[in-house]
């Protein structure tokens, strides 16, 4: 089988130096973009982030996250579950099905908007602001398991690098931050 060479003519057709601009962020997947404006905590919240996250190839080097988990913000439950590289099954739940979670991650709701504002100011969560520094530096630990089970309480911190980075991915959602407090 013979093959073609590209010739002096053909190449001398094409630029020598390509300049690319340096992409501060992906676009937005078609599933965030000239939506509406979306509202921290709710489903379409957490699938927006989701669409994001399955996107990302940072996200993906972080590994297989293999668990169901409920994100607690004031009077609001969503759990996500997440399959390995996939995420599905994004719902609004009671505290009845919190108890079927592997762990929930539960944050008062000023703490929610501060590392939320601090992934859309930076782009990520800096130091302060991580899940896994909130988790430490607080007097109650931000995760649990409601079973107190403790081997699934201790995949939060197994999968916090792939938790930060779906949250990180927040960055690039057009969104707000209205967390109805508890009855």
């Amino acid at each position: 089988m013979a093959t073609t060479r590209p010739t002096k003519s053909t190449a001398a057709a094409k630029p020598a130096t390509a300049t690319r601009k340096p992409a501060a962020r992906k676009a937005a997947p078609a599933a965030t973009r000239g939506a509406k404006k979306l509202v921290f905590p709710s489903v379409e919240w957490f699938a927006g982030l989701a669409a994001l996250a399955k996107a990302d190839e940072a996200y993906r080097k972080f590994g297989r996250l293999n668990a169901t988990v409920v994100f607690v913000a004031g009077a609001s439950a969503i759990e996500v579950t997440f399959d390995v590289l996939d995420i599905h099954s994004i719902r609004k739940v009671n505290e009845n099905h919190m108890r079927d979670a592997d762990f929930v991650v539960e944050l008062a709701p000023e703490l929610w908007t501060a590392m939320l504002d601090d992934i859309k100011k930076h782009g990520h969560a800096t130091q302060e602001w991580t899940l896994n520094t909130l988790d430490l530096r607080l007097d109650e630990p931000i995760h649990a398991n409601l079973l107190d089970d403790g081997f699934k309480a201790d995949m939060f911190f197994r999968y916090n690098p792939s938790l930060q980075r779906f949250f990180d991915n927040a960055a690039q959602l057009d969104f707000t931050v209205k967390v109805a407090a508890t009855a």
